[in-house]
């Protein structure tokens, strides 16, 4: 994540109408902050565990999944606005269809780490989520093929490929092997 030189955009107003091709924005505390691309990798990760945890929640009408292009509006005056890469809101939280930013923070905040990130800067986000109202945060590392499993900043869990990533209460009844959110390469045909 890139601190951005002063510019006009400082409310989570502002933040709607920038149009910069090639990266997303987040705002925190009227700071505006670029995020470059994060790679194949990175992508590929996201997708799977995306499609995964919103195939549960729709199956079982517990709320909506959101990509990595949703704002979630946390703090006013001065604003700050931050986009997870994947994201779940229970059924009851969910407002009716409209523009603007997702008022208040989802249940669940998933960051998964790009090839720029250091963990310490995820960790420091997955923090924030968590004090400004998050109840579970995952953060997910594509090089170590691990989860961590953020529920308050006193409850850090690590997992790795064998152990069991579980959306606990606040998505009941998901849970998949940590392995399973990592893709593997197709064998190439035989000739």
């Amino acid at each position: 994540m890139d601190t951005m030189p002063p510019r006009t955009v400082t409310t989570a107003e502002d933040l709607l109408g920038l149009d910069e091709p090639g990266f997303r924005f987040e705002l925190v505390r009227g700071e505006l902050r670029r995020m470059t691309g994060a790679g194949h990798w990175h992508g590929a990760v996201t997708v799977l565990l995306t499609a995964q945890l919103t195939l549960f929640v729709r199956a079982h009408r517990l709320g909506m999944t959101y990509a990595a292009e949703t704002g979630f509006l946390l703090e006013r005056d001065p604003d700050t606005v931050l986009c997870p890469d994947l994201a779940f809101v229970r059924a009851e939280r969910v407002p009716p269809a409209g523009p603007g930013h997702f008022p208040g923070p989802p249940d669940l905040a998933v960051e998964v780490i790009s090839p720029n990130d250091s963990f310490s800067d995820v960790q420091e986000k997955a923090l924030r989520w968590l004090d400004l109202g998050a109840r579970l945060v995952w953060v997910v590392d594509p090089r170590r093929e691990t989860v961590s499993v953020f529920r308050s900043r006193n409850e850090i869990r690590a997992l790795g490929r064998d152990d069991e990533l579980s959306g606990e209460d606040v998505v009941p009844g998901f849970a998949v092997r940590v392995a399973d959110l990592f893709p593997t390469l197709p064998s190439p045909p035989s000739s």
